[in-house]
Order: structure tokens, then C-alpha cells, then sequence
């Protein structure tokens, strides 16, 4: 589990983001303003003024890049879950075009799918450790196919559409398992943390301006940044915190109760 991975599992992640960076700001206006002698302020403001628009540029169009990186991949993974879902319903109304016997051990499996899907693959992240009963079940639904000959034109229909639609499944599955644990590059955040780190102390020189102006002006852009921040995080982690994926796709899937036949 790294460092980011950790922290999009705190219940507090917002306050982290936001108080962490504005409490070092107003630490740093403080030291600033002690350090800096009255006489020596206006040559630092100056240098601060033409370095704080560079450097507010160069550090916007990186968070603007690491936000829409998240938000692509956020909304990429929403559509494979839909995608997922679609296919797990196509299979178990397919299946009733099947005998009656394959058409229960079909659809007692869609069920199982679900729950588990739901109830305990939701939360490997949570958890730490992949418990994946779905492998076992697509397997299961795999063979199924793999042994059945169909029997008519119809259930022929129903079977190739069946099999494209389990290879659908296990494909967006897949992808869903691997979007659960994908974090940001350890250079983008440390390029991140370098652009923000530099924005703030440039802030800091600005030293001329009055101490309660300058003060806040170094606070906004710090909770500005942690804003970002907690942005970043929560979206690069679609299942947890705050942004979490809705289960609806899956559970609005009308799927009467079975027991399990696994």
C-alpha cells in the first residue's frame, strides 16, 4: 500500500489536504515577517511579484493536468461498471432461452456474482487483500458454456451472444479490480509537491503588503492547493472515500433470490 493509497483511506482526508498546507502557510508568513527586516522587505517583494505569475502558471497547468488525468480514469472506470453491470444482466436473462437446469445454475451464479461483487470485492481496498470469489464464479460460468451444446436455433442465438457477453464480463471485471488499486506516478506527486512548495514560499516574499493581507493571500493559495490535493486523491481511488462508485448499476438489476449454488 503506498503513501497515497493510505491516505485516500482516512475519514479526515479533506482536513488533512486543507489544514496541513494552510497551517504551514501561516507558519511560514510569521517566520517571514520575524526574519525578513523591515528594511529588507522591499527588494523581496519585488523579486516575489515577477516570480508569483510564472510560477502560479507553471504549477496551475500541472494540477490542471493531474485533475483531469483522475477525472478521465474516474469516468473511464464509471463506464466499465456500467459495462460490467450490462453484460452480468445480458447473461441472466439470456439464460432463460436455455434449459431449465442450465438457465438456474446460470442465473444462481449471476446472483452469487453480484453479491460478492458487492458486498466483498467493494472493499479489497478497504481490506488490503484481494478475496476474489468472482474468479471463481466466472470460472464456473466458463464451464458451463464450455460443456453445453446447444440444441436448437434459438438457444444457439442465445449461446454465442452468452459467451461474448461472459468475455465482456471478465474483461471489465478485470479492469475494475485494477482501477481499485491504481494510484498516481511518485513523480507527478513529487513534481506536484516541488510546484506547490515553491508557490507558497514565493507567496511568502510578498512581504510588503500588509501582514493580515499577506497572510491571507499565502492561506487561500494554500487551501487552494490542498483543494487540489484532496481532488486528486479521492478521484484516483474510485471505491473509497469520499467520490466512491454507487453500486446502483449492479444493484438495480432485477434478480430474484436463489440459494447458492457455488
Amino acid at each position: 500500500m503506498n503513501f497515497e493509497h493510505y491516505l485516500a483511506l482516512c475519514p479526515g482526508l479533506i482536513w488533512i489536504c486543507i489544514l496541513v498546507p494552510v497551517t504551514l502557510a501561516a507558519l511560514g508568513n510569521f517566520l517571514a515577517r520575524k526574519w525578513i527586516k523591515p528594511d529588507k522587505r522591499n527588494p523581496h517583494h519585488a523579486i516575489a511579484h515577477a516570480t508569483l505569475g510564472p510560477a502560479a502558471t507553471i504549477f496551475g497547468i500541472l494540477a490542471a493536468f493531474m485533475v483531469a488525468t483522475t477525472w478521465n480514469e474516474y469516468m473511464a472506470t464509471k463506464s466499465n461498471l456500467n459495462e460490467e453491470s450490462n453484460a452480468l444482466r445480458d447473461i441472466y436473462f439470456n439464460a432463460q432461452a436455455f434449459t431449465p437446469e442450465l438457465s438456474n445454475k446460470i442465473q444462481n451464479f449471476c446472483r452469487n456474482y453480484r453479491k460478492t461483487v458487492t458486498e466483498n470485492e467493494w472493499k479489497i481496498v478497504i481490506k488490503g487483500k484481494d478475496d476474489l470469489t468472482g474468479d471463481h464464479i466466472v470460472s464456473k460460468l466458463s464451464d458451463l458454456y464450455r460443456t453445453y451444446q446447444p440444441k436448437t436455433d434459438n438457444e444457439r442465438v442465445y449461446f454465442s451472444m452468452s459467451v461474448q457477453n461472459l468475455e465482456n464480463l471478465r474483461k471489465y471485471r478485470e479492469q475494475r479490480i485494477q482501477d481499485s488499486f491504481t494510484g498516481l506516478l511518485p513523480l507527478l506527486w513529487i513534481l506536484f509537491l516541488l510546484g506547490a512548495t515553491t508557490l507558497i514560499s514565493v507567496s511568502l516574499l510578498m512581504i510588503s503588503s500588509p501582514g493580515q493581507t499577506h497572510c491571507l493571500m499565502s492561506v487561500l493559495i494554500s487551501a487552494m492547493i490542498g483543494i487540489m490535493t484532496f481532488a486528486i486523491i479521492s478521484l484516483d481511488f474510485p471505491f473509497i472515500g469520499f467520490t466512491q462508485m454507487s453500486k446502483m448499476p449492479l444493484e438495480m438489476i432485477p434478480m430474484e433470490q436463489a440459494t447458492d449454488n457455488r
